[in-house]
């Protein structure tokens, strides 16, 4: 196979931490463990660089610049400095909403499950801001709200969201403020998974997700939104995946890979390594974690081009610098290492 995956180094984090509880950015790998231990770690030795104390380790963390935040489950909006891991503030109150999505200056959470509506935080202060969630009332559980840099058509780039809900077939960009700079109508609802990513990335600044089982369409900061494929058979509530002209789709039956410019489909059904868990774009492919531990890279013909099998299931999957891929599980992170050609840029 020409292309190799191999585990750089591994950390076991002593309790099964959540799946959203590590994010990464470029130098910088933040994951929390141990019950109530959040760190920072170097991507490429795995060597800590500090630790802080927190609530619990089922949380979510996203790095924002010079700033790491994290949600514990508890319901504590932390902010520490990524660089030293000084606590910078702490906002309590925060139950049960489990996204965070950094827009400009301003933190959104909210929106998982339906559970709470999306307020928003100052990043500064942790202070509580004035929010219109208005557009997005009875919209359900929503998506992430997935964070761009929108550029209309007469004005400077500006920060917003993209916002998506299971009750409204339709996609909002919206500032931070809760306003609705624009919306496009879909043909269905936007599919997403529970607690994971709900856009894929592309090289190019396109985002791609799924609307309904079947329909895939991208986002673009000029062009707005646009059908990508339709697919003949539902697809499981994961992102696509896109890299230039080749699309990576997820089945219950396995695999499709497609040339969206020409319609040539390759289906790849000779996997037995159970469900997919999760993917990740790498040099020569993307990256699919299954079920059994197996991690297979699919090129854009449709072969396996590298396999490697761990000891124990990863969960998610998360992109790193220089052909670093990480991976948490149950208990453990790992770090695979392949090619160090660029595919995609960290967000």
């Amino acid at each position: 196979m020409g292309q190799s995956v191999s585990v750089l180094w591994s950390r076991p984090l002593h309790l099964s931490s959540g799946l959203q509880a590590m994010a990464v950015a470029s130098g910088s790998l933040v994951v929390a463990e141990r019950h109530s231990r959040l760190v920072r770690l170097d991507p490429r030795s795995g060597v800590q660089l500090w630790e802080q104390c927190v609530e619990d380790c089922w949380g979510t963390a996203v790095i924002a610049g010079e700033c790491c935040l994290y949600l514990s489950q508890a319901g504590v909006l932390h902010c520490f400095d990524l660089d030293d891991g000084q606590r910078l503030w702490s906002t309590p109150g925060m139950s049960l909403r489990h996204y965070i999505s950094v827009s400009g200056s301003a933190v959104l959470l909210g929106g998982w499950r339906g559970y709470h509506p999306l307020i928003r935080v100052a990043l500064a202060d942790g202070r509580c801001l004035p929010f219109d969630g208005a557009a997005v009332a009875g919209a359900g559980p929503l998506a992430w709200p997935q964070p761009v840099r929108w550029r209309p058509e007469h004005d400077s780039a500006a920060d917003a969201v993209l916002i998506a809900g299971t009750g409204l077939p339709k996609l909002l960009m919206m500032a931070a403020s809760g306003a609705v700079l624009r919306e496009w109508t879909l043909p269905a609802p936007v599919v997403f998974p529970d607690a994971g990513d709900s856009y894929g990335a592309s090289n190019d600044g396109r985002f791609t997700f799924l609307s309904g089982r079947r329909t895939v369409m991208t986002f673009h900061p000029v062009r707005g939104v646009q059908v990508l494929w339709h697919h003949e058979r539902d697809l499981r509530p994961q992102a696509p995946i896109l890299h230039g002209d080749t699309l990576w789709l997820v089945e219950d039956a396995g695999i499709t890979v497609i040339d969206v410019s020409h319609g040539a489909v390759t289906a790849v059904r000779h996997l037995p390594h159970g469900v997919v868990l999760a993917s990740a774009l790498v040099s020569g492919g993307v990256l699919f974690a299954f079920a059994d531990g197996s991690l297979v890279t699919i090129d854009r013909a449709g072969n396996v081009v590298a396999r490697i099998r761990l000891s124990a299931r990863v969960d998610r999957l998360v992109p790193g610098n220089n052909g670093l891929t990480h991976a948490i599980g149950k208990g453990h992170l790992v770090t695979l290492e392949g090619p160090t050609t660029a595919t995609a840029p960290l967000l």
